[in-house]
Parts: structure tokens; C-alpha cells; sequence
């Protein structure tokens, strides 16, 4: 039974790695994948000006989207773009919970009390709603900006995304960080490190933060295909999109564009154009289940409570 649940395991685990390394491998390569036809490579390029979608042919081998933006394009130079945003959030959460975690574990008392109510006051905030409201807020501001300003509209509102998913989202990292730490301030080695007169910040740094990491890289494994799914459905839902006529290598701004033709065929044939969404859809599933696969697969291999 032990030998089929570990063989079990690492074969997720795997699965997992080759999902996340084929993704890596496609964001490396986009250049030679997909050659820019702009200066911004993340512009989709297009071929024409037909409201009605492609099917794939030569030269486009998934097609195009309605606006004839070329979906193999948007794919491939999309996935840049999804290492981007997953990395970025991810990173800044645990940067900001790693840090409030041990300072909260490791002082205890009126800070550990003040810091968790203050995290608590966090989790109060739906992470969407509040992603929205920071959305809305800070958009109506980027919207009074003068047409010269407008060439950056979509990476500014893209940072607005970003500091809003970080901002929102690193309560779970600084909970984790503060339970491994109140289990290991107590231990021989912090002891003794109190006693010879190392000081807090070193003792947190070169003897804690070491000894405390268990669990948390398979929180941001975990985290990184999340936040990708999150973003899509924010594009998804019109936040950040762009003018038709530019239309950026962003999964769900191309899931957008689709929606209209997911029964959009004829009586005989009603998803003639399954083009639209399939691949893009693919692409954020398998995006999503690699990383979560990771973590699940750090997570059993990791932890000698499920070992």
C-alpha cells in the first residue's frame, strides 16, 4: 500500500515538473515560436479586419480570433506573460508573510498579538472584491490621464492587478511562517544562540528562517497557478483590457474575445468555431493543474505526517 501511494506521488510529482518545465520551455522559446511583427512583442499581431473568426490554416495554425488576432501567437508570448504575473504575486506574498510571520512567532506577546489581529483584519476583505474595488478605483484614475499617458494604460492597470493580489493575499504565508517559528524559537539551538548574545535579527535570519521554510514552498508552488487563474478571469471579465485593435497576449482577454463563439456555428455544426476557446482554455488548466501538482507533490513527499 506504501509502495503504490509512493509511486503514486511521484508520479503526479513528475507529471507536475514536465507541465511546469513545458510551459517554462515555450515562454523561453517564444521568439523563435512566435517572431514579433512589433516593437511590443505582446501585441497580437493580425491579419485582417473580419469580425467573423479563422479557422487554423497556413500560417496560423489555430486560427484566429474575431479582429483576426492570431491565437497561436497570443498562446505562446501568453505564457511569458503568466510566469510573470504567477512569479511576481507569488513571490511579493511570501516576501511580506515571511517577514510579518517571524517577527510575530519569534517576539510573541503584544506584537504577535497585534500583527495576527492585523492579518485578521486582512482576511476580512474578499481577496476579489477587493482586487475589484482597487480596480474600479485606481482605473477611474489611469482613465482621467491625458492620451499621452495612454500608451502605458495597460501595464499600469496590470501593476494596479498586481499590487492589489499582494496586498490582499499574504495572510496565509505570514500564518504558516508564525506557527513553524513559535515551534522552533523554544528548541536548544535558539537557546543557546540567546545565551552566547547573537543578536534578534541574526537569530531570525541565519537560525530560524532556515528551519521554518517546511510547507511553504508548497504553499507557493500551490499559489503561482492560482494567481494565474485569477488574473484570467479579471481580463476575462474586462479589467485591464485593452482596445480591440491591440489586443495583448493575455489568456483571458482572449477568452473574452471567444465567448461569443462558444455556440456560435451554424444549426448543423453549433461549435464550428471550438478554436476561439479550446486552446486558450487548455492552456489555463494545464497552466494551473502543473503547479498545483507541484505543490500537492512537495507537499506528500515533504511531510512526514502523510509519509
Amino acid at each position: 500500500m506504501k509502495t503504490r501511494r509512493r509511486v503514486r506521488v511521484r508520479a503526479s510529482l513528475a507529471l507536475g515538473i514536465l507541465l511546469v518545465l513545458a510551459f517554462a520551455a515555450v515562454a523561453l522559446a517564444a521568439p523563435l515560436l512566435a517572431p514579433p511583427q512589433s516593437e511590443d512583442p505582446y501585441v497580437i499581431p493580425r491579419d485582417g479586419f473580419s469580425t467573423v473568426p479563422k479557422p487554423p490554416r497556413p500560417g496560423h495554425p489555430l486560427g484566429t480570433l474575431e479582429g483576426q488576432s492570431d491565437i497561436f501567437y497570443g498562446l505562446v508570448w501568453g505564457t511569458r506573460v503568466a510566469f510573470r504575473l504567477g512569479l511576481i504575486i507569488t513571490v511579493g506574498r511570501a516576501l511580506i508573510g515571511v517577514l510579518l510571520g517571524l517577527i510575530s512567532g519569534y517576539y510573541g506577546g503584544l506584537i504577535d498579538a497585534t500583527l495576527m489581529r492585523f492579518t485578521d483584519a486582512f482576511l476580512a476583505f474578499p481577496l476579489m472584491a477587493a482586487a475589484m474595488v482597487m480596480l474600479v478605483i485606481f482605473g477611474d484614475i489611469l482613465n482621467a490621464l491625458p492620451s499621452g499617458g495612454r500608451l502605458l494604460m495597460s501595464s499600469r492597470i496590470e501593476m494596479v492587478l498586481i499590487v492589489s493580489l499582494i496586498l490582499f493575499g499574504w495572510m496565509a504565508y505570514a500564518r504558516l511562517i508564525r506557527g513553524n517559528v513559535l515551534a522552533e524559537r523554544e528548541k536548544e539551538y535558539v537557546q543557546a544562540a540567546h545565551a552566547v548574545g547573537v543578536k534578534n535579527g541574526r537569530i531570525m535570519v541565519r537560525h530560524l528562517l532556515p528551519n521554518v521554510t517546511h510547507g511553504l514552498f508548497v504553499l507557493l508552488a500551490s499559489d503561482v497557478g492560482a494567481m494565474v487563474v485569477f488574473v484570467a478571469a479579471f481580463s476575462f471579465m474586462g479589467f485591464g483590457a485593452t482596445a480591440q485593435s491591440e489586443l495583448r497576449a493575455d489568456w483571458g482577454q482572449m477568452l473574452s474575445l471567444a465567448r461569443n463563439w462558444i455556440i456560435g456555428g451554424s444549426p448543423s455544426n453549433p461549435f464550428e468555431f471550438w478554436y476561439t476557446y479550446v486552446p486558450v482554455s487548455a492552456a489555463i488548466v494545464l497552466f494551473s493543474i502543473g503547479w498545483n501538482l507541484v505543490g500537492d507533490g512537495l507537499r506528500d513527499a515533504l511531510d512526514p505526517r502523510l509519509r
